[in-house]
């Protein structure tokens, strides 16, 4: 692992010399040696949504086809075999009409071929620079009168488009294209004189999805009409769809019946196209090498292969392989790691659990992609008990009989969650062309919690870690505090209060965990080691309300059936567990202030169809960290906890008799 401390992936495209992360040098390769023998003039399209890599693609190709960027100096000992002009059109679209985009485009162009043939030859360009400065001042002024004379609304397209027309300012264009042809013939005859001899000059256009579409096509239009020049290669950078935007003006709507109209306005200007592999993408180099460089990942885990990979498969089913999308999940999970690296470590020995790493890492990339998912996570954290009462609560549409049944018949949809997930992703056309991915997600979560853990629970602590970097619309900002001193501050109170109230139960009531940062384990196990008997505490903030959480490890049961109380009940333990919840209900009347978070004792999961995994969990609502320390707060929770330890232990021991019979039995 590097050694190298990083906080932050800079989002800027990829320098020729980098090394390849993604796996897509036999392309780049490919494209080099196709561009290289070429006859031109002709024109490259480099395809692919924005942040797919076009930039960095057009980078190496710079560098290995022009020798990168270079200034008078270097052209001077010019050895690589064509000439670079790279234009970013967004630069020169600044500040600027559209009408003044469009020239300044085509004059800067022209001025880098001036500059290029004057550096490397010294010789006159008098007369391509006297037509660039006609074509200039032409153009625009035309450009601008013509647009003045147009109603309001209507782009400098149609003023250049008119200008076009205008057999005078045709002759400027003439003039113009026929001075390029001239000097760049010229420049490449020269270098064949002096033994350096040239195939050309590329011209890379960088940046044009960044513009209106409909100007990106009519530059489109103004290179075809005065750069189509011998010894000249176009390299665009520029998607498909930004075309057909930009001609919806010209061709309306685009149909099955005039597809054919915008296809072939395509095929004129462009006559290779070439879509960004990202499909191809190999994300998993990328991933692991700046996960270690953020410290997400430790030495041991960068090397372990099982972990990359579901590292990688978390990522292709949510922020994909786009270049610009993992370099922002990079950054958030870099702030994410350094806060809590300023906290104690998660656990006594200070390591994060690959299962806790992954969760974490699914949570993070949940929020980037798939927002409305991550806020109904932090309605109702454990996903797998998603219902009706969310469905209503998030105003759902129902479906039909024959949409569930349907639905039953797939894999990712045939649980009632599942189902509502569905629903939920019919409110975005994004989240609906995915919903398939992120069910795959969600069950992928599921399989990362430890048998015996509550769901819900784990969610709702991991949640927490991500929180600072969510962004939501209208979201009520939630109270920052600070979980391990208010941990700490509770526990240490409440252990002494619960040795004095416990020794004929519980001799050995002590703090199991030595750090604190989201948890805090009390233990009353007589064993010395390990995790045996304990109740936890943390603090959740994430529903608009402050609660402190207590709750104890699940009761395994052994499982015939997804029915507990039948099962209890052919054992013969149904009487006694029920005396058990009755009394835990008379606890919750004494203790008003304390909610069970889930539905009685008897609220149970299957983990791998083995075991039946009830939870108990409780809450305490308060309003400041301040009110969990004063003394009559302190009292009311150990005596609370108290009870709660003396009826756990009952369930253990019902529990333990359960699991003997039931292995006697089998």
């Amino acid at each position: 692992m590097s050694s190298i401390i990083k906080t932050s992936i800079v989002d800027i495209p990829k320098k020729a010399e980098e090394n390849d992360l993604f796996g897509i040098d036999k392309y780049k390769n490919g494209l080099i040696r196709f561009i290289s023998n070429s006859d031109t003039p002709i024109t490259i399209a480099i395809q692919g949504e924005w942040g797919s890599g076009k930039t960095s693609l057009m980078n190496s190709l710079q560098d290995n086809l022009c020798g990168g960027y270079l200034t008078a100096d270097d052209l001077k000992e010019h050895s690589h075999d064509f000439y670079g002009v790279w234009i970013n059109t967004w630069q020169y679209s600044l500040m600027k009409s559209e009408s003044e985009t469009l020239v300044s485009i085509v004059t800067g162009i022209s001025t880098k071929i001036l500059e290029i043939i004057n550096a490397r030859h010294k010789s006159s360009v008098q007369k391509l620079g006297n037509a660039v400065f006609s074509f200039g001042s032409k153009i625009f002024k035309k450009a601008a009168a013509v647009a003045a004379e147009h109603t309001l609304g209507e782009s400098a397209g149609t003023a250049i488009d008119s200008i076009l027309e205008k057999e005078a300012e045709q002759q400027t264009i003439k003039h113009l294209r026929d001075e390029l042809q001239i000097s760049i013939n010229d420049c490449l005859e020269n270098d064949k004189k002096i033994g350096k001899e040239k195939k050309g000059f590329i011209f890379f256009i960088d940046d044009l999805d960044r513009i209106d579409p409909a100007i990106a096509v009519q530059i489109l239009e103004l290179l075809k009409n005065i750069f189509d020049l011998n010894n000249c290669i176009f390299v665009l950078a520029i998607d498909y769809d930004v075309v057909v935007k930009g001609l919806k003006p010209k061709f309306g709507e685009l149909t099955d019946k005039n597809e054919r109209e915008f296809r072939s306005f395509f095929d004129k200007i462009i006559q290779m196209p070439f879509s960004m592999p990202v499909a191809s993408y190999k994300i998993d180099d990328f991933l692991i090498e700046n996960l270690s460089k953020i410290r997400f990942l430790n030495e041991v885990q960068s090397k372990d292969t099982a972990l990359s990979e579901k590292i990688s498969m978390i990522c292709n089913l949510s922020v994909g392989n786009n270049p610009r999308s993992l370099k922002r999940l990079m950054n958030t999970i870099s702030l994410i790691t350094i806060i809590n690296e300023e906290n104690e470590a998660n656990s006594s020995d200070g390591k994060i659990e690959n299962e806790s790493l992954l969760i974490n890492f699914a949570l993070i990339c949940i929020q980037i992609s798939y927002p409305l998912i991550y806020k109904c996570l932090c309605i109702e954290s454990d996903f797998k008990s998603w219902n009706e009462d969310l469905a209503n609560k998030l105003k759902l549409r129902e479906l039909s009989p024959h949409e569930i049944e349907k639905l039953k018949l797939s894999e990712e949809f045939d649980e009632l969650w599942e189902q509502i997930l569905f629903r939920l992703c019919e409110k975005d056309t994004y989240l609906s062309n995915r919903a398939s991915q992120i069910s795959q997600l969600l069950n992928l979560i599921s399989t990362y919690i430890t048998d015996g853990a509550n769901l819900g629970e784990v969610i709702e602590e991991i949640l927490e870690l991500s929180a600072v970097t969510d962004i939501q619309a209208f979201d009520k900002p939630q109270q920052a505090i600070n979980k391990g001193v208010v941990l700490k501050s509770v526990g240490d109170a409440l252990i002494p209060l619960l040795k004095s109230q416990l020794p004929s139960y519980f001799p050995d009531v002590r703090k199991q965990s030595k750090k604190v940062q989201s948890n805090y384990y009390i233990s009353y196990s007589k064993a010395k080691e390990g995790w045996k008997d304990w109740v936890g505490l943390t603090v959740s903030n994430n529903k608009e309300v402050l609660s402190l959480v207590i709750w104890s490890h699940p009761w395994l049961l052994h499982s015939n059936s997804n029915d507990m109380r039948k099962d209890l009940k052919e054992l013969g333990f149904l009487e006694a567990f029920e005396n058990i919840g009755k009394s835990y209900n008379e606890m919750l009347t004494r203790f008003p202030k304390f909610i069970m978070r889930f539905p009685g004792i008897s609220s149970s999961g299957i983990a791998n169809k083995k075991w039946h995994v009830p939870h108990l969990t409780f809450l305490y609502n308060f309003n400041n960290p301040q009110e969990l320390t004063e003394k009559d707060v302190l009292n009311d929770i150990a005596s609370f906890t108290t009870e709660h330890m003396k009826l756990y232990a009952q369930l253990m021991e019902l529990s333990k008799a359960y699991n003997e019979k039931y292995k006697q039995m089998k």
